[in-house]
């Protein structure tokens, strides 16, 4: 009995040693991150960027969308170049948004993997 409490107990030790450093990688990672900043180069549909954020490797950006025009958009795509302190064009991503009602909102997130990211442009396309 005693070596079944022995081996539950190290079982144990171990669930929560594992829980404890996902959450310190989880602190760590997220400290990593910086904001950066940005505008937004239209007013229809109106996007709203509430966080975007870059790593010496890749980022995020994170938003949202509305439309305020009087008809729906069947496919748009948010635009989203990112550039370096010397305003070099780093690259460009695209999110495809489908069926976006009138007045409708809808939140949406890229991912990024680009070096020495400092600012960004937003814009929306109908074509890639």
């Amino acid at each position: 009995m005693a070596r079944v409490k022995q081996v539950a107990f190290y079982g144990i030790l171990i669930v929560v040693f594992a829980i404890f450093s996902n959450y310190i990688i989880k602190i760590g990672l997220k400290s990593t991150y910086n904001n950066i900043s940005g505008k937004v180069k239209i007013t229809a549909p109106e996007i709203t960027m509430t966080e975007v954020k870059t790593t010496d490797v890749n980022g995020y950006a994170k938003g949202t969308i509305k439309n305020n025009l009087e008809n729906d958009i069947d496919r748009i795509y948010i635009k989203i170049d990112l550039f370096s302190k010397r305003d070099v064009n780093l690259g460009t991503k695209y999110l495809e948004i489908n069926n976006l009602a009138s007045g409708e909102i809808r939140d949406f997130q890229i991912d990024y993997r680009f070096s020495n990211v400092s600012y960004y442009e937003i814009t929306c396309v109908y074509e890639k």
